[in-house]
């Protein structure tokens, strides 16, 4: 018997390609039974109204609207609600897709063989097939054992598992793939990391994602760009501050959103160099002491 597959859209602001996202994955599952739910959170423009429309022509899709605008929140909810529900519960492996993304046609049955041939993997992750970077990219993920959020997968027990130790992200935490990778590399024990012997963290090479690379010749990539380079210098420290917090606290015990993570915590140092990106990561570190101060005096 095939085993259902339960896939989770993340959508923000994404009425422009979701379409397409969603006919990748849905040619992706042609061989499984599966279960779609489109995470539309903080939509300002017509993404609820487009995955309406194609969930009203699809049955096993679901639209779950979000108030907020945070994936971290999104990923919460469905793992915490969501995939508690039938028929997301009975899925044997759930897959996790920005909606921004299109996926190889052959990612579905890959992640399927590479978790039989890891039993004890947490999580397999799916690798970028565009991208200036992509090779180097792609060879950092697979020697640090770190997901991309634009494509992954975790099979229902330890799913399963993150529901009843209720771990969740803090809102407003960017790039979750980064906690669920050291979640899955540790066997959710970040305090002691996880015992040697079988990867937890596996790569299937048959399973990929593309996506539209920024131009030249386009002006508003410009301000994408930017944009991007800020938020992967703003997620650089958060890490690091979660990384600390998880060196004395379980993961269940994390804080509800950055705020409280920022006040609970000590922001590292404005100095450290880490290459050409060391100016954004200062003025990151100055703008999280900068909200802490504001939380001391509130």
């Amino acid at each position: 018997m095939t085993d259902t597959i339960a896939v989770a859209v993340f959508a923000h602001n994404e009425a422009r390609n979701l379409a397409a996202t969603l006919d990748s994955i849905l040619a992706a599952a042609s061989a499984f039974p599966c279960r779609i739910a489109i995470l539309a959170n903080g939509c300002r423009d017509d993404t609820v109204a487009v995955a309406r429309a194609i969930a009203s022509r699809h049955p096993n899709i679901d639209v779950v609207e979000i108030a907020l605008a945070d994936k971290a929140n999104a990923w919460n909810r469905y793992v915490h609600e969501v995939s508690a529900t039938s028929p997301f519960s009975e899925a044997a492996l759930h897959v996790f897709v920005d909606g921004d993304v299109r996926v190889t046609a052959t990612s579905f049955s890959a992640f399927s063989s590479t978790l039989r041939d890891h039993p004890l993997a947490n999580a397999v992750g799916g690798l970028p097939t565009s991208g200036r970077d992509r090779v180097a990219w792609c060879r950092r993920m697979v020697a640090n054992g770190t997901l991309a959020g634009g494509l992954y997968a975790l099979p229902r027990d330890f799913v399963q598992r993150l529901r009843l130790r209720r771990i969740a992200m803090p809102r407003g935490l960017i790039g979750e793939d980064w906690a669920v990778s050291l979640f899955a590399q540790s066997d959710l024990n970040p305090l002691g990391m996880a015992a040697p012997g079988a990867a937890k963290v596996v790569f299937a090479q048959q399973a990929g994602f593309s996506f539209r690379s920024l131009s030249q010749w386009r002006p508003r990539d410009y301000r994408t760009y930017l944009r991007r380079l800020w938020r992967y210098a703003l997620r650089g420290v958060q890490y690091e501050m979660l990384v600390e917090r998880l060196r004395w606290q379980p993961p269940e015990e994390l804080p509800e959103d950055v705020d409280q993570l920022y006040a609970q915590g000590t922001p590292p140092s404005r100095l450290k160099w880490v290459g050409k990106t060391s100016l954004l990561r200062t003025c990151a570190v100055q703008k999280i002491r900068l909200r802490r101060a504001t939380l001391s005096q509130g």
